[in-house]
């Protein structure tokens, strides 16, 4: 298939520097090697973190753009990457996560099969320290009516696997300048606007547990579970009805203490 296909990143001070390493090195060992991967980083990213990133320029068989921005969110980062690819497939992966060997032949070889896709994700494998040490999985429905089902109450989409075509994706309006949710909320304003989402029953990148759990817990993410419902309103997927019922259940579950709520999530969000 004579397709290009790129790797967007953004990385920030706070990342580590061995998995952000470890996430360059997945890369540099898959099957189908990308054509170019663009990060897309702070300007204040500490000097260990982008003599990585030299290192993986220097290194890569393929092009690499290192992009400085000023902080303004994750969503705003993203939509910098989507604009600067030049390939017609772009696939994302955070700084640390670990893409599986097959992960990007996979995701092209289903868009080959299956050409009135626009993404296609698939399952993540969590682990606690060592990533062949699998301790969960994430799964998510695979069959495009079931993901619009699942996209009413939860995000249908692991976002550290998805490959989209950059052209839908643009055709909707790119990533929402957003800090929390951006990827939930494109999959409802893509939904909304009549894109086909896939997922593959397959794992396709590991990640750690801990810090998953991490980012979804306190305060600051409650307030943001209202934000992410007001846009997703707002992109017209559902209306608030369906957004207060989410937050009924989403912001208490923000509240509880961390070990309340891994437990939730090994009981009820994995396999």
């Amino acid at each position: 298939m004579d397709t290009t296909v790129s790797v967007v990143m953004t990385t920030y001070a706070g990342d580590n520097q061995s998995e952000l390493r470890d996430c360059f090195t997945s890369l540099l060992e898959q099957e189908r090697k990308p054509d170019e991967a663009i990060i897309v980083r702070g300007y204040n990213l500490p000097s260990e973190l982008v003599e990585v990133i030299t290192v993986f320029e220097m290194n890569a068989p393929f092009s690499v753009h290192d992009i400085a921005i000023d902080e303004q969110g994750r969503g705003h980062a993203r939509r910098i990457g989507v604009e600067r690819a030049t390939s017609e497939f772009i696939a994302i992966i955070d700084a640390d996560d670990i893409a599986c060997p097959n992960r990007l032949s996979r995701q092209l070889e289903y868009f080959d099969a299956n050409p009135s896709t626009d993404v296609v994700g698939g399952y993540i494998g969590e682990f606690e320290t060592e990533p062949t040490d699998i301790t969960s999985v994430r799964e998510v429905p695979t069959k495009s009516d079931d993901i619009k089902r699942r996209a009413y109450y939860r995000c249908p989409i692991n976002h550290p696997t998805v490959m989209f075509r950059r052209d839908a994706v643009l055709d909707v309006g790119n990533y929402r300048e957003m800090e929390y949710g951006e990827d939930y909320e494109l999959w409802c304003r893509l939904l909304a606007n009549g894109k086909k989402l896939a997922n593959i029953p397959e794992t396709l990148v590991n990640v750690r547990a801990t810090e998953l759990i991490t980012r979804r817990q306190g305060r600051e993410v409650a307030r943001r579970e209202v934000q992410l419902q007001r846009a997703i309103v707002q992109s017209g997927f559902y209306g608030w009805g369906i957004a207060f019922a989410n937050l009924s259940i989403r912001i208490p579950i923000r509240l509880l203490p961390k070990p309340f709520l891994k437990r939730i999530y090994r009981k009820f969000l994995r396999s």
